[in-house]
């Protein structure tokens, strides 16, 4: 029987340059480090709701992810945001670090969403797109008033 009811859980991502990468997710995309594994050279990282929405993978030095030919094995992750002026703030501070924008902002044919696109220092395909219907009935905000301010 195929799963009914599911939701993404987290995605990993093997990087050439730990530290790198995770100053990206960090200052482009404002994710937290919610943890570490020195062992297996990993960093998580969060926006708070989860321990961890996005791990990365430090590859072994020469190691490289994806051969010279074919295509990369991730095509794209998608990150939600609660509205399109979060997609067009984000426009400029790209641009400003040289960041490589694939498209966008734009809004998408078929799910009518503003978005935009661009790659992470490994040249994973990271997505930005407005779905203000998520964050309606997104309970963060609830808890973190119940719980003096702190999630």
């Amino acid at each position: 029987m195929p799963v009914q009811d599911g939701a993404l859980g987290h995605i990993v991502l093997n990087v050439a340059d730990l530290k790198k990468s995770e100053r990206f997710y960090r200052t482009v995309l404002g994710l937290k480090v919610s943890a570490r594994n020195l062992r297996t050279k990993m960093t998580f990282l969060s926006y708070g709701r989860e321990h961890h929405d996005i791990a990365l993978m430090q590859l072994p030095k020469g190691t490289k992810a994806v051969s010279d030919k074919g295509v990369p094995k991730l095509h794209h992750f998608c990150i939600y945001v609660g509205s399109n002026k979060t997609i067009e703030d984000i426009y400029p501070v790209l641009k400003k670090r040289k960041i490589p924008i694939v498209s966008g902002p734009e809004t998408l044919e078929v799910a009518g969403n503003r978005s935009i696109s661009f790659l992470d220092p490994d040249g994973n395909r990271v997505e930005l797109a407005c779905n203000a219907n998520k964050f309606q009935h997104d309970d963060r905000e609830k808890a973190k008033r119940r719980n003096g301010g702190k999630r």
